[in-house]
């Protein structure tokens, strides 16, 4: 909430600063209560924050970090939710260090892709796009086997 509230600070938008300060209060009883409808409200609350401050110019970098966090934050919300009723084992350890390398890697290849996309402006074929795009995901999904297949060892 921090990136949303200075981006709209930035674009001198204090309306929407106050309501990200708003929301970002709301995430804290959502922490307690993940089992609610609040930690969703919170989630739709802070990216339409995010997608309105874009289209009210505030800066992108803080837009795309605060909307991408929050999305982070309301799975380890509910990570937390679903592994506290289990005994804290090895095999709870290992599941729950898997979700958090494919969270920290979903969330660092949509940020880079979208500075990345940020910075290059040309136009492509949409067939050549999707091409593209499904190379990627077949490059991702190489990749999280190699690491699936590291950390069984």
């Amino acid at each position: 909430m921090l990136c949303l509230t200075t981006g709209y600070a930035i674009a001198g938008k204090w309306i929407g600063a106050a309501i990200a300060v708003m929301t970002g209060l709301a995430w804290l009883p959502a922490r307690k209560y993940p089992d609610s409808e609040l930690p969703f409200i919170c989630l739709v609350v802070s990216v339409g924050l995010a997608v309105i401050g874009r289209l009210t110019g505030s800066p992108p970098f803080l837009m795309i970090c605060g909307s991408g966090f929050a999305l982070a934050v309301w799975d380890l919300l509910f990570l937390d939710d679903t592994l506290k009723s289990n005994s804290f084992g090895e095999q709870t350890r290992r599941y729950e260090n898997k979700h958090l390398q494919s969270l920290a890697l979903a969330l660092g290849c949509g940020l880079i892709v979208a500075f990345v996309g940020r910075l290059l402006n040309f136009q492509i074929p949409f067939i050549v796009m999707m091409l593209f795009i499904a190379l990627v995901i077949f490059g991702l999904d190489h990749i999280w086997g190699i690491i699936r297949k590291r950390s069984l060892r």
